[in-house]
């Protein structure tokens, strides 16, 4: 009524988000009966935050990977602790303030378990709704990594973040990038055979795997390809199906080599092993 009773121009729509709550979509809608700031849609996000949206996202992607380590060293639990330590570094990075909300709020020894439920649910809204950020994808390397605390920090937050860990869209690759990431697919594969076949002994395992995270950037691009990869191999031009029979000989070579670090037991190196399967 009394929106109604405002001039039209003092009267000011429902965003995105709150407008999907109004109609009862069940995510958002359940986040605004709890009471939580809603987390706002894809395009909400881009439009408000800009060129910023980015630095937003790679900023999250950072509290999360420390996030994910820290619930490592305790045994898979994510403290109270671990959250408010986490907010505290979202703000200073300068992540999205509803995202500093949600893991202050996680933080809380005053939340029922039912509002806990809650924030988290409104949290995994805005990573993988808002923001495309693949939370699996960082539990699953944290989880293969056998390294002690200090290290297997270090080892995460030196993953390149900014080009990892992102969503894989539902929707085929467009047909003018698949030449192109089959392309990049081999050539990468390449340079990881070479890299990995310098590998002598434990120190060069770790060498070797320092130089392959840094082909992990341009690989993570291609995940949509390989994400569809069956799809795709049924629509490939004679330039493509070219591309990916020398993509098949590279891979096959490369198992060649992955199976002699195999029989090592990859010298020892749980870094290795793990950026290799990053690199599948």
């Amino acid at each position: 009524m009394v929106a109604a009773s405002l001039p039209l121009g003092a009267w000011e729509a429902p965003a995105q988000n709150e407008m999907a709550a109004l109609l009862g979509e069940e995510q958002q809608a359940a986040v605004l009966e709890s009471g939580l700031p809603l987390p706002p849609t894809a395009e909400e996000a881009r439009r408000s935050a800009g060129f910023r949206f980015d630095l937003e996202r790679r900023a999250m992607k950072q509290v999360l990977v420390y996030r994910t380590s820290l619930a490592k060293a305790e045994r898979g639990r994510i403290s109270a602790e671990n959250n408010l330590a986490c907010a505290a570094m979202a703000r200073r990075l300068g992540a999205p303030a509803v995202f500093c909300e949600y893991l202050r709020l996680l933080g809380s020894n005053t939340l029922s378990r039912r509002r806990q439920y809650e924030v988290n649910q409104a949290l995994r809204s805005l990573l993988q709704d808002t923001y495309g950020i693949d939370t699996l994808q960082m539990r699953l390397i944290s989880e293969s990594l056998s390294l002690p605390t200090p290290q297997h920090m270090l080892f995460m937050l030196q993953l390149p973040s900014g080009g990892m860990f992102d969503m894989v869209p539902v929707q085929l690759p467009p047909r003018e990038r698949v030449l192109a990431d089959i392309q990049l697919m081999n050539s990468l594969l390449r340079q990881a055979d070479e890299i990995m076949r310098t590998v002598k002994n434990a120190a060069g395992a770790d060498a070797a795997a320092h130089r392959l995270k840094t082909l992990l950037p341009l690989w993570e691009t291609t995940r949509q390809i390989r994400y569809h990869a069956a799809a795709v191999a049924e629509q490939l031009t004679p330039a493509e199906r070219m591309a990916a029979q020398m993509l098949d000989a590279t891979t096959a070579r490369l198992a060649q080599t992955r199976r002699s670090l195999h029989e090592q037991k990859w010298y020892g190196s749980s870094t290795l092993q793990t950026v290799d399967e990053l690199l599948r």
